[in-house]
């Protein structure tokens, strides 16, 4: 199974590994298994005593292996860590990762903390555009897919954002 090849992978030099010990706790918690394991190898990926470093995709996957866990305010005080560490596209996923979890107050701050971050640079109007239309703001939602079209870096983000436009000038939200 799945399982038992990345425990073998781990007890050689992999788990010593920190891509490969992320990789394998990534994999545990998108299956929903083995979480305390995965939670040591994260910890093991995250250790600057092993050569780990405090990514944002690592310590993403350290707070979703505790949320899982029950350990709720550990998970947040991680998730505090990801977030000061993530770059712009990192953010903007994030965001739409919390649209799609049906958060969308947190899905919000997140998409506003990466337009103040990143001083409106694109995609962090499409954000606000995703944000507000999922809180039901669809007024502000069209405004910001107003000026996420006139930075859209090429055709496909400009026919994906003209229909959102189209949709939220109808009055209804964007597909999430």
């Amino acid at each position: 199974t799945g399982l038992a090849s990345i425990r073998s992978q781990m007890t050689s030099g992999l788990g010593f590994d920190p891509p490969s010990l992320q990789a394998a706790a990534q994999w545990c918690l998108t299956n929903n298994v083995n979480l305390e394991e995965a939670l040591f190898w994260i910890q093991s990926a995250t250790s600057p005593n092993l050569g780990g470093v405090q990514t944002f995709s690592a310590l993403n996957i350290h707070a979703g292996l505790l949320r899982k866990l029950g350990r709720t305010a550990e998970a947040d005080e991680k998730m505090k860590a990801a977030l000061a560490n993530a770059n712009l596209m990192e953010l903007h996923g994030y965001g739409r990762q919390l649209v799609s979890e049906k958060k969308p107050k947190e899905a919000l701050a997140v998409f506003e903390q990466n337009y103040k971050q990143n001083n409106g640079a694109w995609p962090t109007n499409v954000g606000l555009a995703r944000g507000y239309s999922a809180n039901g703001d669809l007024k502000k939602a069209l405004e910001h897919a107003k000026l996420a079209l006139a930075q859209a870096p090429d055709a496909t983000n400009k026919t994906s954002l003209e229909a959102m436009i189209k949709t939220l000038s109808e009055g209804k939200p964007i597909a999430q």
